[in-house]
């Protein structure tokens, strides 16, 4: 059974808030049930530039012939108090206009190709931007899961859209020829609790947080540099697995996502021998943080 095989429910219009219906996320993206009216549409944008193709009243009736889903829940009707089963994924969207300092898509796809949380990314139906399916650890904290996806890509250089907090957000229909799928993402685990929760913060690093807040935001910046960059630390085996040995100090499940968001900068990275690898990890004193710091250091990596 695919990840994708969990039901959302289908809306005429951004307006309609009654809905027609469901459908499993895979048969609303993948496939060609919509091709035909998305390539009109991206026919127009490529004729007339975004901006003004979105005027032309033939845009507009082609684009009413695309329905749209919540790829979050399925609701009995679209509002929050109304949902029935979260799907557990967060839909976000990466527009290229957004990302101008970026400069172009094929920086910001190889960089999402490299995310183990990644389980999905196609074109919009314009064709304008990209939209990509993150699952999550904990779908009850949907929007604290964006709030941090949000900051960490956003450390990556990558702008993603604030409404995509939004569990009641339509995603209209598209087409891809060919869509990047990963069926084994690891569902993420980052959680932003805000300043006004009253959770501490170790309910989202576990203990002894404040010893170790300095180190994990440490850790954080290196690996988003390795990202950024595309330089893979691990591909010799030994290298690989003393990272795993030194990020194994850092918290849980904090050490596992950096473990794998290394891990997957490799072209030989398997996210279940990813983890099966850190389970069986120790903690000798000799292989602390500072083995990590040294390896990105000999790539050119560091804090500066």
């Amino acid at each position: 059974m695919s990840i994708f095989d969990v039901k959302c429910s289908v809306y005429r219009s951004a307006k309609d808030r009654i809905g027609t219906g469901d459908m499993t996320i895979a048969e609303f993206l993948l496939g060609e049930r919509w091709k035909d009216p998305v390539l009109r549409l991206r026919d127009m944008v490529a004729e007339y530039g975004p901006l003004e193709a979105k005027k032309h009243e033939d845009y507009k009736l082609t684009k009413q012939q695309l329905p749209g889903a919540t790829l979050s829940g399925l609701f009995s009707r679209r509002k929050g108090d109304c949902l029935i089963q979260h799907t557990g994924f967060v839909a976000i969207d990466i527009d290229l206009g957004d990302n101008t300092s970026i400069g172009n898509f094929g920086t910001i796809l190889r960089t999402l190709r490299h995310r183990a949380e990644v389980a999905m990314y196609m074109r919009s139906c314009s064709g304008t931007g990209y939209f990509a399916l993150i699952p999550l650890a904990y779908p009850e904290h949907h929007k604290e899961h964006f709030r941090a996806l949000q900051k960490e890509y956003a450390a990556m250089g990558i702008v993603l859209d604030n409404a995509c907090s939004d569990i009641t957000r339509i995603r209209f229909a598209s087409y891809d020829e060919h869509p990047y799928v990963n069926e084994q993402a690891i569902p993420y685990m980052g959680v932003d609790l805000g300043r006004q929760t009253l959770a501490p913060r170790a309910a989202v690093y576990g203990g002894h947080v404040d010893s170790m807040d300095s180190k994990v935001q440490a850790v954080e910046t290196l690996v988003s540099k390795l990202e950024m960059h595309h330089i893979d630390i691990t591909d010799s085996y030994n290298d690989w697995y003393r990272i795993g040995f030194a990020l194994a100090n850092l918290p849980n499940p904090i050490g596992r996502q950096m473990f794998h968001r290394v891990s997957a900068i490799c072209k030989k990275y398997n996210p279940q021998e990813c983890d099966k690898k850190f389970d069986t990890l120790q903690r000798p004193e000799k292989i602390g943080l500072g083995t990590f710091f040294h390896i990105c250091e000999d790539y050119g990596i560091t804090l500066k």
